[in-house]
């Protein structure tokens, strides 16, 4: 019996549903059966006792006067006349003392005797007949019982009657069941079947790419659709995987490092080719085997030793071991070694990583001796280096005081240029003023002359008009040097005093061109501003007018060498509310590439030996980036034009 439950679960499906279907019509023929049975016992029996009741009421109102007189064969008469029915065997009728009075017997004689353990109206079922009992009243007055004694029909004959009934009802289940398990076969079974095949298929030759048949969209179809979407993931992920091993494989191959898995019993699970390289002559492959497999007894202790530490940490464990290679020389190999676990966390392998630090290891000594010898080196270099830095001290003291001379003498050299500049340009007006007032004086004196002799109205008008013209003449020459020397006078209070003060931009501007008026004249190069009036600045006017002179002076002298003409212009725009750009363009030869790193480097000149000090744009580089707290840009391009830009704050 318990191999019953095994053979059961062995079965095909389409067996496991046939047998099904017969054991559900038998189990619905056995109902049938019971319900019949039930029926003949609880509904039958029932309808014959009140038969059997009705037709011996109809006797007993026959009997009562038979027996009230007395008459026994009157009463045998009546009895008599329950022969039309043919199941009731005989018929005994008692009188109140229980004594036979009349009897009536089918065949044979009747055997007239009270039943034992009846009540005096009742009846009782025993085998294949049915005893009953009824009182015989007169006048409500009890005379007699009677008791018929009913032959029953047996049981299979009266169940023979459903025969029909149940065979066909029984054939009708067992093929209903022969037709289910047929639907079943093409509907279920050829299905499942067909999805088996394929996954037994996919499984032995890894054939991802197959597919199971779609015969409908039934449940059993939706199942062939979430296989063959399974079966596509799997290809998906398979392809992937196959990838990504692929990828790991040729890392771990193409790496320098020995790399490795074991599993808890220290068999290798993985290794790359570079652990194959180092392995002693003779040894097998390692997949399978252990370290004793490999390598001597001693060898086996460090790298056991080293395993047995990664498996108890919680971390990776790194140490320094020697392994001997193929040649059999002691490699050094520094070694991580890591515990592998699964979705649960339990350990069920370790990975490992040894690089050969042997080269490294030698160059660690070497370089240990290497740093010894040059401390010593150093002691002694440092002795000497204490003298050296001495006398460098003192040179770039004294290259300093040099360079501190160079500036100021730079300069005094532009003071001294603005002041022959201006004297120059005084000369003009003052030249003109004499020449006028000399001309107006021998005008004078002529007027005299002729006003002795006696003087004409031409006479007078023509000394009014040219006293006139000579007035005016003297007056424009002596505004002409009033405007200079207040230009030249704000200038050098600017440059003296150095304080921070309110100014136009637009005015320090012009201030600065005046002076330079008599350099670039003589050049025949325009300078020429075109700054708005409105931007007010607060800041060091005396510097910042160094930096117009000094950008404006070097543009004179480098941009526009061997050449009869050309043009610097100053421009300015506000940025913002606190920020002012103002840009010095010439449209000169340009600055060549390789000097624009250097054209703020002190004493740098292109000009050198022919009236270059170098220090022009180092000085304008200091007083930006110091005194006025702004920067400066430059662009340039050869045969274009240079553009310096200062980002100034307006408030400094």
């Amino acid at each position: 019996m318990s191999g019953l439950p095994k053979r059961w679960n062995d079965l095909a499906l389409q067996r496991k549903l046939l047998i099904v279907s017969l054991l559900t019509a038998l189990t619905a023929m056995l109902v049938a059966l019971m319900v019949l049975i039930t029926y003949d016992f609880s509904v039958v029996r029932v309808r014959l006792v009140q038969d059997l009741a009705s037709r011996m009421d109809l006797v007993s109102l026959n009997l009562d006067v038979d027996m009230n007189f007395g008459d026994r064969r009157a009463a045998t008469r009546t009895l008599s006349a329950l022969r039309g029915t043919a199941d009731i065997h005989s018929a005994c009728l008692f009188d109140v003392r229980q004594q036979v009075f009349a009897s009536y017997a089918r065949s044979g004689g009747a055997s007239c005797a009270w039943p034992e353990g009846m009540a005096p109206s009742g009846h009782r079922f025993h085998g294949d007949h049915l005893t009953m009992v009824a009182p015989v009243r007169f006048q409500h007055e009890v005379l007699g019982y009677l008791q018929v004694e009913y032959a029953l029909q047996p049981l299979a004959e009266r169940l023979s009657k459903y025969g029909l009934v149940l065979a066909v009802v029984l054939m009708t289940l067992l093929i209903c069941g022969m037709l289910q398990a047929v639907g079943l076969r093409r509907l279920v079974t050829q299905p499942l079947l067909a999805l088996s095949r394929v996954a037994d298929q996919v499984t032995r030759e890894e054939r991802y790419d197959l597919r199971a048949p779609h015969f409908s969209n039934d449940e059993v179809g939706k199942l062939s659709l979430a296989f063959n979407t399974m079966l596509a993931t799997v290809a998906a992920r398979d392809a992937a995987l196959r990838v990504s091993q692929s990828l790991l494989t040729n890392i771990a191959d193409k790496s320098s490092a020995v790399i490795y898995v074991k599993d808890l019993e220290g068999r290798y699970l993985m290794v790359n080719e570079r652990l194959r390289q180092v392995l002693p002559p003779g040894s097998p492959d390692p997949i399978g085997h252990r370290d004793a497999d490999m390598f001597d007894e001693d060898t086996v202790k460090v790298i056991r030793e080293g395993d047995r530490r990664a498996l108890l940490s919680e971390h990776s464990y790194i140490y320094e071991e020697g392994v001997p290679d193929a040649l059999g020389v002691i490699r050094t190999y520094i070694s991580e070694k890591f515990c592998l676990r699964d979705e649960h966390g339990k350990v069920w392998a370790m990975g490992g990583i040894s690089t050969d630090i042997t080269d490294r290891k030698k160059s660690e000594v070497e370089l240990i001796q290497y740093r010894d010898k040059l401390e010593e080196l150093v002691q002694l270099r440092t002795g000497q280096m204490v003298e050296v830095n001495k006398d460098l001290a003192e040179s770039l003291e004294t290259l300093r005081r040099a360079q501190d001379e160079l500036v100021r003498s730079e300069k005094l050299a532009a003071l001294g240029s603005l002041v022959a500049g201006v004297a120059h340009e005084l000369n003009t007006p003052i030249g003109n003023s004499l020449l006028a007032v000399s001309t107006m004086i021998d005008q004078t004196r002529e007027f005299t002359r002729l006003t002795a002799d006696g003087m004409k109205r031409s006479t007078l008008q023509a000394f009014v008009d040219d006293v006139a013209s000579g007035g005016e003449i003297v007056l424009r020459n002596l505004h002409r040097a009033v405007d200079l020397v207040a230009s030249f006078k704000q200038v050098a209070v600017d440059r003296t005093t150095s304080q921070c003060r309110e100014f136009l931009l637009c005015d320090l501007a012009n201030e600065i061109l005046l002076l330079l008026m008599p350099t670039f004249k003589k050049s025949g190069i325009t300078v020429r501003q075109d700054i708005p009036p409105t931007i007010m600045m607060k800041s060091y006017p005396g510097p910042f007018g160094q930096v117009l002179i000094n950008l404006v002076n070097n543009g004179l002298t480098h941009a526009f060498e061997g050449r009869a003409e050309g043009e610097i212009l100053i421009s300015a725009i506000a940025i913002d509310a606190e920020r002012v750009q103002v840009i010095i363009r010439d449209n000169g030869s340009g600055i060549a590439p390789e000097n624009m790193g250097r054209i703020y480097d002190p004493f740098f000149t292109t000009k050198l030996g022919k009236g270059g000090s170098g220090l022009g744009l180092n000085i304008v580089y200091n007083i930006v980036y110091g005194v006025l707290r702004g920067k400066i840009d430059v662009e340039s391009e050869l045969g274009i034009g240079t553009r310096f830009v200062l980002t100034l704050p307006l408030t400094s």
